[in-house]
């Protein structure tokens, strides 16, 4: 997506001249020849800088003070101005301001160039810092081979090549957030703003001043809207929102617009260039039904929908997990852990109700539990797993094993063949096809074995 720069000058000739230079170079223009024309364009058109005119002749405002109505808009926009007969004194004001630069007339193309280029590289790190503030986690890529996230990772990458609004459910910790940031990393606003916003903080008392700004000059907030400008708002747990805030949401959503307050007390209203992204680990349809989720708050934030699967239905994938985590941990900590081959199927068939959060809590619990040096490697094996995980086994198994005591053997054959296929079955993720060729069954005979002795595939 090419860049916008906004020319704002008095001189058509230099406007017209500037707009052809920067053309050639890939950049897109937009030009404007007095304040009010330089404002109408700020309010509707994604601007990604702007060379800025100190002093904009029979102009209802100066450059100066354009400069300060632009950055109260988004202090992110840099600001580059331009003088042929400016004072040492107006470019330290200027840059006290908020201007990024200040160029004196005449000057090299090759130095404005220099200077754009500085100018949007100090933009996209400052997002690039804020985006890694949001999430230690920048993967790029969905972890697992199952055909549940293989099809996700189709989903999300014809998503993220559009601007439609998604709304991704899911169970706690199955990597909603995680998704949501892999969609803006994808799409063409991947080098502006990615602002995550927690609903529960979000109250009556403080949510204009936090989502749209506050620009009163003893309390200036910096809004939600104003920082994500051309970038990505992901609302996280938006059945969390409060009924009255779901309200002003929507009627965000539907206009797409916002004021602010001008120099002359009245309010300016500006076009909003931004995706929405949200999230809920929750039923929408429940909650439609309780009220607790405005419909059409839901149908504003619901164009295209994502479903995060759980890892009880994606258990082939936990030997991927739980090895990227380790790598990820090995690369930070130095410390060398492999596990043994014969826990892998074990942890397959454990209930993770924490999903992938609570595998990589699992492989930070065993970077605790070792205390390798960074040559030696060493081996997990299954007397080491943490017992809280195991407990919950153990108590089914010392229940089936007390029960299988008190049954003839041909029963008791029945009951540990049913429970040994249950695990099976689970561990493969209800992959008949798999579960057979890895027990050494037909598949048309593992079928009626699981009909024979009721396991529920």
């Amino acid at each position: 997506m090419k860049q916008n720069i906004l020319i704002v000058d008095d001189d058509k000739d230099i406007c017209l001249t500037l707009s052809k230079i920067l053309n050639s170079k890939g950049f897109s223009t937009v030009i404007a020849n007095n304040s009010e024309s330089a404002l109408n364009e700020i309010k509707k058109s994604a601007i990604d800088l702007v060379l800025l005119d100190v002093w904009l002749e029979n102009s209802k405002q100066n450059g100066l003070q354009l400069l300060k109505v632009i950055k109260n808009y988004n202090p992110n926009i840099p600001i580059i101005l331009i003088s042929g007969h400016a004072n040492v004194e107006i470019a330290v004001k200027a840059i006290k301001q908020g201007a990024f630069y200040f160029i004196e007339k005449p000057f090299k193309s090759e130095k404005l160039f220099l200077i754009i280029d500085r100018a949007l590289e100090n933009v996209f790190l400052k997002n690039k810092y804020e985006s890694y503030k949001e999430s230690e986690d920048d993967e790029k890529e969905l972890i697992g081979n199952t055909i549940l996230i293989n099809n996700l990772k189709k989903k999300v990458k014809q998503i993220s090549n559009t601007n439609a609004r998604v709304l991704i459910s899911g169970e706690s910790g199955t990597g909603k957030n995680h998704v949501a940031k892999i969609i803006h990393n994808l799409s063409n606003r991947s080098s502006k703003p990615f602002i995550t916003i927690n609903c529960a903080s979000l109250n009556e008392k403080n949510f204009d001043k936090l989502f749209f700004g506050n620009y009163n000059d003893g309390n200036k907030i910096v809004g939600y809207i104003q920082k994500a400008s051309q970038g990505t708002i992901y609302l996280k747990e938006i059945c969390d929102l409060e009924s009255h805030i779901q309200g002003k949401i929507t009627n965000f959503l539907q206009n797409e617009t916002f004021a602010l307050d001008n120099t002359k007390g009245e309010k300016d209203k500006f076009n909003a260039n931004i995706r929405f992204i949200s999230s809920t680990n929750k039923d929408l349809n429940t909650e439609v039904e309780n009220k607790t989720l405005r419909k059409d708050l839901l149908y504003r934030l619901n164009v295209a929908t994502l479903q995060m699967p759980s890892i009880k239905k994606r258990t082939e994938d936990i030997p991927l997990l739980i090895n990227y985590f380790i790598d990820k941990k090995e690369k930070l900590t130095q410390k060398k852990i492999r596990i043994s081959d014969e826990v892998y199927p074990m942890l397959q068939t454990l209930e993770w109700p924490g999903n992938v959060t609570q595998i990589k809590n699992f492989v930070d619990w065993l970077y605790i539990l070792v205390k390798s040096s960074t040559k030696k490697i060493d081996i997990i094996t299954a007397n080491m797993l943490p017992n809280d995980l195991l407990n919950k086994n153990k108590d089914e198994n010392n229940k089936e094993n007390k029960s299988i005591m008190n049954m003839p053997i041909k029963d008791a054959r029945k009951n540990f063949e049913k429970q040994y296929l249950i695990n099976q079955v689970r561990r493969f993720g209800g992959n008949i096809s798999k579960t057979a060729n890895f027990i050494g069954m037909e598949r048309s005979a593992l079928h009626r074995k699981i009909k024979e002795i009721g396991v529920k595939k």
